[in-house]
């Protein structure tokens, strides 16, 4: 915090509580003015790593981390809360008067300003995280997408510094590693919820007693007749995987862009009708092949829980709750 302060300002520190929770208390001597804040470590500081925190301790005004994401700062300026990091940026607005706002030097997050994901990046990402191997030949078996898309989503990856592979490798089956697992699916999470909110959504009303059972012995069975490929997401995905939630509102569905485009067919299928709100049922088209290849829970198909963990951070709320729950119970990584 000195770093970004003008010379001559005293900074006091104590540890805030509880303990298991990285936050501080900060006290800025500033002249005869002190000013008093909650402050937080948010690590690496990618826009899942803000979320835990904030979530943990919601009374935090300011956010400190590595080298803290663009994704990040958006967030925390979306929920008026300021931001340091160790590169010297600062974006501070205290109630007590306490203004600072400090350009630093570029750094490595910054590439994400040149390499933007794409559709097909998230596709990549997602085979990856499913434990396909991060060569071009198998991700474009498995995903789908062209030899050339593949070979670009997975040298944008490396760009971001997700994937590395020796410099003396070359070819469609050269063999790339991921560097570090957890920051790989923070930023796939980030990216994938990012795209998701440019989606279109046709909303569904559909009378049930409960929308598991019904998902099980009627709208499932009904899809997969009509060889549809469907899965379920969010919130009631995770009462599946990780039970956290007590119940849920809204199930969100995937299915294929074939059925997402003919609604009287979709309608018919589920047994519901497009509503504009009062819906109970959102869907969605299947982001990639991948998304749909999670597990097959009471014959309801469960996305991938990457892309599990991902939507219900999207959502955020309770939801990101479950999803940070859903992370420390079962695999939602590269082994998911």
């Amino acid at each position: 915090m000195s770093a970004v302060l003008p010379h001559g300002v005293r900074v006091e520190i104590k540890q805030g509580t509880p303990k298991a929770v990285p936050t501080f208390d900060l006290f800025i001597h500033a002249g005869s003015g002190l000013h008093h804040f909650l402050a937080g470590w948010a690590g690496e500081g990618w826009p899942a790593d803000v979320e835990r925190l904030v979530a943990a301790a919601p009374k935090i005004e300011i956010v400190f981390g590595k080298q803290l994401s663009r994704g990040a700062k958006d967030w925390l300026s979306t929920h008026r809360r300021g931001w340091v990091d160790e590169s010297g940026d600062a974006n501070v607005f205290l109630k007590t008067g306490l203004v600072i706002v400090r350009q630093g030097q570029i750094h490595r997050k910054d590439a994400e300003s040149h390499v933007r994901w794409t559709q097909t990046m998230v596709a990549a990402a997602e085979a990856v995280l499913a434990g396909v191997p991060p060569t071009v030949e198998s991700v474009e078996q498995a995903t789908g997408i062209s030899r050339g898309a593949s070979n670009n989503a997975l040298a944008s990856l490396e760009k971001l510094d997700l994937l590395e592979r020796p410099k003396s490798e070359r070819g469609p089956q050269s063999a790339r590693r991921v560097i570090d697992p957890d920051v790989f699916l923070d930023q796939y999470a980030s990216a994938a919820a990012s795209l998701r909110r440019k989606k279109p959504i046709i909303k569904l009303h559909r009378l049930w007693k409960d929308p598991l059972e019904s998902f099980q012995f009627e709208i499932g069975p009904a899809l997969s007749n009509n060889l549809t490929t469907w899965a379920i997401t969010g919130a009631a995905a995770s009462v599946l995987i990780a039970p956290y939630l007590s119940d849920f509102t809204v199930v969100e569905l995937y299915v294929d862009d074939d059925l997402f485009s003919n609604r009287d067919r979709l309608e018919e299928i589920v047994g519901g009708r497009v509503v504009d709100r009062g819906h109970l049922i959102e869907v969605r088209t299947l982001p990639t092949r991948i998304s749909a290849e999670g597990p097959i829970v009471h014959g309801i198909h469960v996305a991938l829980l990457a892309r599990v963990y991902a939507d219900l951070l999207a959502v955020g709320g309770r939801s990101a709750e479950a999803a940070r729950f859903m992370r420390e119970q079962v695999s939602v990584g590269l082994r998911s």
